[in-house]
Parts: structure tokens; C-alpha cells; sequence
């Protein structure tokens, strides 16, 4: 399926490449909540034909992420406060129930423990990096690969899909929230409180400082949306 997660090393369809591709410039913002787009767009943009473009747009529009127009093209679907909430309590439900398991478990596994703490460590450079750059975009894939070293350490390619898939929905409004001051910098910390308590092994210090993190972008919301309002929908 185009919207779903290729496991192994099978080449991607045109389809899952164009799928893939439009769907980072909407979460990336480059194309803007409530903009007009056509299917001649797409086609230019990535040199393909529209047979491809059009699984991709079909896909895309499953996922709310493009609202199709009969006979007057698409637009990229405005953001909406009811969808951001819903996918976040499914992501945050799932994330604690695997930080609280890995927690536990690289208490008990030297090895594993040694591998998170490299990885974290890696992890949280890169955002400093990014965050002392300035760099949105570079962030919000730092960040999303600080959350993506726990999935991974979980083994469960079921879980690991469904929460990209929730994270998508939510990311368009994270890259609103990183255009303000010091927020990128903020992140860090919480990434650093979630990462010792795993390290040290208290898994419900580590959840704690999971829901604090991801709970932050529901009270972020109302400024993020009176800030942004023409980006937002019912």
C-alpha cells in the first residue's frame, strides 16, 4: 500500500515515491495548509506521469492530507484541532507504553543499555545542533529520530508504522510551534529528562517525562493557532 510502511529492501513503486515526496512537502510546510495545487504540479515537480501522481493524491487524500475538488483540482487540507488532538492521544498512548517497556528492559540488558545511551547521545547533539542553527526542518528530524531509537529498540514494525503514521498528522503543527523562540531549545530538555530516566532506569520517571513532552503541543495549540489562523479548519 502507497500510505503504508515498505518493509526490507524492496525498491519503491513511482507511487510510494510520489506518495512519499508530496506528503514531506505538505508536513514540511512548503506547501501551505488551504493551498490551491493541480495535478500538473505534481507531475512538473517530480518529473512523473500522472498515473503515479494520482495513486499518490488518492493516498494522500485517505489520509486528510489533501481534500480533492471535482473538476476545480485539490488543496492541501487545513489543519484540523480535532484530527491533531486524536492522533496525538494514540501516539502518546502508544510511546509511553514502549518507553515504560524499554525502560525496563535496558535495566536488565547491558548491551541494550549501551546502545541507547550512544544513540541518545547522538541523538541529542543533533538537535542542539539544529536548534543553535535555527533549523526547523533539521530539527523536526533530529526529533523524530530521538523518538524512533525507542521504536526501534522495541522490535515491533506494527507499533513502529502506526506511530509514523500518527506522528505525520501531528507534524505540521510541530513545525509551527518551532518557528517560536526558543522552542526547538525547550525540546532539548525534555529529550534530555526522557533520555536519563531510561538511562537510569526508572521507567516511571522515563513515562512521566514522556507524557510531559508530548502533552506540550495540546497546550502549545491555542497560540499556535491564533498565531497561524488561516492554517487551521473546523
Amino acid at each position: 500500500m502507497i500510505a503504508g510502511v515498505t518493509y526490507g529492501v524492496a525498491k519503491k513503486t513511482l507511487g510510494e515515491q510520489a506518495y512519499e515526496a508530496i506528503r514531506e512537502e505538505i508536513l514540511s510546510l512548503r506547501l501551505h495548509p488551504g493551498q490551491t495545487v493541480y495535478e500538473s504540479d505534481f507531475t512538473r515537480m517530480l518529473n512523473m506521469s500522472r498515473t503515479p501522481i494520482r495513486e499518490a493524491v488518492r493516498a494522500l487524500a485517505m489520509e486528510r492530507l489533501i481534500e480533492v475538488l471535482p473538476q476545480r483540482g485539490m488543496k492541501v487540507a487545513l489543519i484540523s484541532e480535532k484530527q491533531v488532538e486524536e492522533t496525538r492521544f494514540v501516539r502518546e498512548s502508544l510511546e509511553l507504553a514502549v518507553i515504560r517497556r524499554v525502560t525496563e528492559e535496558a535495566a536488565h540488558d547491558e548491551g541494550m543499555r549501551a546502545r541507547l545511551e550512544q544513540e541518545l547521545a547522538h541523538s541529542l547533539r543533533e538537535q542542539q545542533a539544529a536548534a543553535d542553527a535555527g533549523d526547523a526542518m533539521r530539527f523536526m528530524q533530529a526529533d523524530d529520530a530521538f523518538h524512533q531509537i525507542f521504536l526501534q529498540a522495541f522490535e515491533n514494525e506494527t507499533l513502529s508504522a502506526i506511530v509514523a503514521q500518527m506522528r505525520g498528522h501531528l507534524n505540521r503543527v510541530r513545525m509551527l510551534s518551532l518557528f517560536e523562540p526558543e522552542r526547538m531549545k525547550r525540546l532539548v530538555g525534555e529529550h534530555e529528562q526522557v533520555a536519563r530516566a531510561v538511562l537510569a532506569g526508572r521507567p516511571e520517571q522515563a513515562v512521566d517525562a514522556m507524557h510531559h513532552h508530548l502533552s506540550k503541543l495540546m497546550d502549545d495549540l491555542p497560540r499556535i493557532k491564533a498565531h497561524h489562523a488561516a492554517f487551521f479548519g473546523p
